[in-house]
């Protein structure tokens, strides 16, 4: 039993680490086109060795009782080629504009699985990078706040300070959230808003990103020494955490296979690719009307609904990769 916990927290941890590499970059405004017609698809989804490649879809939501609980914010699709030992990242910004699969209407890419479920949201993706999607991860953002509080928080240098007013608060309000730079030690509600707040930071969502990656590697340190024997109260709540915030299709034998795959690689060893506008130069975007509340969006250069481009690029990051 001991064992079988230890393994899973394990597997979970490298999930969890890979999922906090990397965030999204928010949209800004220019003028976007209305009348831009959505294009036929061009070709299925490519094929291939399901014994050299996997493709992992990881998506972040803040959870039950958090506002936009089932928006995914965080959408990553890690491919994986275990015989090359290549891990990339490929990010889609949250507020990217999509067809509602099945249905009428347009929407930001982050409210499907809450208009269409996992399924839906598979499909768009697919159709976005033309990589089929083997198994999908589901990670509340609360979970981190509940395993921190359960190691007694974590010890944190906070490199500047933090002042942002804009938080969000219940019921789609704003609180302020400030941290002074220094060594802090925060509980789990501290910690949760220090890896989610972003407007103020000088640099954004990479700030954010930085915070991640420090909080979890801070975190996985704490509950990969926890003794299984005298602390095995705290193991079994922290397996119990996992286990209510973390909805996957993937077994035991996956996940312990997927830890095998990932365990040894170095965090500079995983390539990011991040779609957006600023680095990839693969998208525009501006202000659209979603539910009679105006929103801001991207959607690719190439027009509203046609990947040709975004699909190539990621074919060429792809075949481009070294192996380890």
């Amino acid at each position: 039993m001991l064992k079988f916990l230890k393994t899973i927290g394990l597997a979970l941890s490298i999930l969890i680490g890979l999922f906090f590499l990397i965030q999204l970059i928010p949209a800004s405004s220019i003028e976007i086109s209305s009348k831009t017609k959505e294009p036929e698809r061009e070709k299925e989804v490519t094929k291939k060795n399901k014994s050299t490649e996997k493709n992992i879809l990881l998506l972040g939501r803040p959870g039950k009782n958090y506002s936009g609980g089932n928006l995914t914010d965080t959408i990553i699709l890690v491919h994986l080629e275990p015989t090359k030992e290549k891990v990339i990242l490929i990010s889609l910004p949250r507020d990217l504009l999509v067809k509602i699969p099945k249905q009428k209407g347009l929407t930001k890419i982050n409210s499907l699985y809450n208009l269409v479920g996992i399924e839906g949201l598979k499909e768009k993706i697919e159709e976005i990078t033309d990589l089929s999607i083997d198994h999908y991860i589901i990670i509340d953002l609360a979970m981190v706040k509940e395993i921190i509080e359960l190691v007694d928080g974590v010890n944190v240098y906070v490199p500047q300070d933090i002042d942002d007013p804009y938080f969000p608060g219940p019921n789609y309000t704003y609180q302020s959230f400030i941290l002074k730079a220094g060594w802090r030690y925060l509980d789990g509600q501290t910690a949760l808003k220090y890896i989610r707040t972003r407007y103020t930071s000088p640099n954004g969502d990479f700030d954010r990103m930085a915070r991640q990656q420090q909080i979890i590697h801070l975190l996985k340190q704490k509950v990969l020494t926890l003794n299984p024997l005298w602390n095995f109260p705290t193991c079994l709540k922290i397996f119990n955490t996992f286990k209510n915030h973390i909805k996957t299709d993937l077994g035991l034998i996956e996940m312990k296979e997927l830890y095998q795959t990932t365990k040894e690689t170095k965090t500079d060893k995983i390539t990011h690719l991040v779609i957006d506008k600023k680095r990839t130069d693969l998208l525009i975007g501006g202000q659209v009307i979603l539910g009679q509340q105006t929103a801001s969006v991207v959607y690719p250069k190439t027009g509203q609904g046609n990947y040709s481009e975004i699909r190539e690029y990621i074919r060429k990051v792809i075949k481009a990769v070294p192996q380890m």
